[in-house]
């Protein structure tokens, strides 16, 4: 056996100090989720010949919601239709208040609760395969929920089916509220809540994916209020991949599905409602690159034309005919590829904003170097 293979082989195992001897952390066995990477083979112990994992991230990947009782060790999992408990120590675990056996009782590192891997995703509703052929161990979980929760409040998301649940208290059980238009996809979402007022929560449930030189973006929004879904409004699009600049963050809370533009009010409520394609009069899909309580920035992903429109009075201004030269747009409209890589670079953007003065920059076609230019906020 080639000696540097030993030598790296000794390097690779990381003795760790527990209450239950030694275990040893292992960096060539990888472990996927649904066929896809999430960081947990990087947590991994081996411990009695059996594979540890760290319970909060197989909790998070499962898509269940965690509580810890520190005195007792025990860990409650939830999530639709399912309730699992896990205690340190204990090689018994619980299913629906049924007992279930692990492997190998889960014990305590450094701090954290880890189980025994193979049993405990099959406790959670989950199956595990080894590929032989590469060593991977394969972790599949058919409803891929995510969950999020927000002051006690839970909601979980199948994407297998797109069923919505909703959890008033951390004693309550998840119960359907309603159910997503979701486009079949093998990628899985990321999931987060915006707590707003009166108890209302904007839900949104994001793809965001690279394939083919092309960015695409999935999302779906939904407006919560004490359990009733108040509105929906979803959005898909792509673009060819370009180099993005960091955008001026948002202030204001909105909604939109692509032709229109939602605005949710400090209390939960639904604000002005902009649509786009009549205030324009440009027909295609618009992205929001910028909202506050006054203005919206908003994008003609077609023409990379870039909008300015007033909330209080839905006034709405062509900010790329505005504000990029004539000599310069007449050699970006010979161009005529506004989704090409080189011009999405270069195209009009905002940087900063300083009271009423927006300050933005755009990059000629015949040029290299970028030119900065301000509009200044119309007096209302």
């Amino acid at each position: 056996m080639n000696k540097w293979k030993v030598t790296l082989g000794i390097f690779a195992v990381l003795i760790l100090s527990t209450g239950y001897g030694s275990v040893s952390a292992q960096a060539d066995k990888q472990i996927q989720f649904n066929y896809k990477e999430i960081g947990i083979s990087s947590k991994q112990v081996i411990a009695e010949n059996t594979t540890f994992v760290p319970l909060k991230s197989l909790a998070d990947a499962m898509g269940y919601t965690l509580s810890w009782d520190q005195k007792s060790k025990m860990a409650k999992l939830v999530r639709p239709e399912r309730e699992v408990i896990f205690t340190a120590g204990t090689a018994t675990s619980k299913v629906n208040g049924a007992a279930m056996a692990l492997t190998k009782s889960p014990r305590i590192i450094k701090g954290s609760l880890y189980l025994p891997l193979v049993s405990a995703v099959s406790v959670l509703g989950g199956k595990t395969a080894l590929n032989k052929t590469d060593g991977v161990i394969q972790i599949v979980d058919e409803p891929r929920f995510v969950a999020a929760s927000v002051e006690g409040r839970s909601y979980w998301i199948s994407q297998k089916n797109a069923n919505l649940y909703y959890r008033a208290t951390a004693a309550g059980k998840p119960v359907i509220i309603g159910q997503l238009p979701l486009k079949e996809s093998a990628y899985n979402h990321g999931f987060e809540i915006k707590k707003l007022g009166n108890g209302t929560d904007l839900l949104q449930l994001t793809d965001n994916h690279y394939a083919m030189f092309n960015d695409f973006s999935n999302s779906y929004q939904v407006l919560v209020q004490a359990g009733t879904i108040i509105k929906q409004m979803d959005y898909h699009y792509m673009i060819s991949a370009y180099p993005h600049a960091p955008q001026v963050p948002s202030t204001q809370v909105y909604m939109t599905d692509g032709k229109n533009v939602q605005y949710i009010t400090k209390d939960g409520g639904l604000g002005k409602l902009f649509e786009m394609e009549k205030l324009t009069g440009a027909t295609g899909d618009f992205i929001v690159e910028y909202a506050a309580e006054d203005v919206a920035l908003v994008r003609l992903l077609d023409t990379t034309q870039l909008y300015i429109v007033y909330s209080s009075t839905g006034e709405i201004v062509n900010l790329s005919e505005q504000l990029i030269t004539s000599e310069d747009r007449k050699e970006w409209d010979k161009v005529n590829d506004d989704r090409d890589q080189y011009i999405l670079s270069r195209m009009l953007g905002m940087k900063s904003r300083k009271g009423n003065v927006l300050t933005f920059t755009y990059t000629p076609i015949l040029e290299e170097k970028a030119k900065t230019v301000t509009y200044t906020l119309l007096a209302k």
